[in-house]
């Protein structure tokens, strides 16, 4: 029994305490910080979601964008973050009630549009759209859609119109309005920052 005891006194003195580690902590705050990184990766995911439109009823989807500052221009490509704000943010301008007739636009009023702050979506083909405004029907047919910053116009193009004075006027506005604010300081916005990069 001493011998026991002896030996029970010898194994006990030459071991050395560990610190108490709960291996189901640890574990947990891995995955804690596996799922914040998850999150954090699937919110950046979800904001690029939410700008992201594939259709939309008002226009189609433009090839490029042509931003307009003050007489300097740059094209956006498609699948690009601000290509995909712009789309966005335009398509929630055009959820304004209906109430303009069509109106041609002057060339030189166009001209004087680009000299400012203007968006306008190109296409590599005609495209059309109808809107229905009222009891109306308006069939679109263009190449590229004109939006001055800040405007309440959608102003389409082509539109080969010969005035009297035997000139050929290219833009053709209506039917519908496009709302104005704040949608059109979020574009002039994204135009400035564009701009200074």
């Amino acid at each position: 029994m001493s011998l026991f005891s002896i030996i029970l006194l010898v194994l006990l003195g030459g071991c050395k305490s560990l610190p108490h580690v709960n291996l189901g902590e640890e574990r947990k705050e891995e995955v804690d910080e596996e799922s914040a990184e998850a999150a954090s990766n699937k919110e950046e995911a979800g904001y690029e979601e939410e700008y992201m439109i594939t259709k939309s009823e008002y226009f189609e989807m433009p090839d490029e964008i042509i931003l307009y500052n003050k007489s300097e221009q740059i094209t956006i490509k498609k699948n690009t973050e601000i290509y995909n704000n712009i789309i966005y943010i335009t398509n929630e301008r055009f959820k304004e009630d209906c109430g303009m007739a069509e109106e041609i636009i002057s060339n030189e009023f166009v001209k004087d549009i680009k000299n400012k702050f203007a968006i306008e979506f190109i296409y590599n083909k005609k495209m059309q759209t109808i809107y229905k405004c009222y009891e109306y029907r308006f069939v679109k047919n263009y190449t590229k859609i004109l939006f001055p910053l800040p405007d309440f116009r959608a102003i389409f193009g082509p539109y080969q119109y010969e005035s009297q004075d035997g000139h050929k006027q290219e833009y053709q506005n209506g039917p519908l309005y496009v709302s104005t604010q704040p949608e059109s300081d979020y574009l002039i916005e994204i135009i400035e920052e564009e701009f200074n990069k």
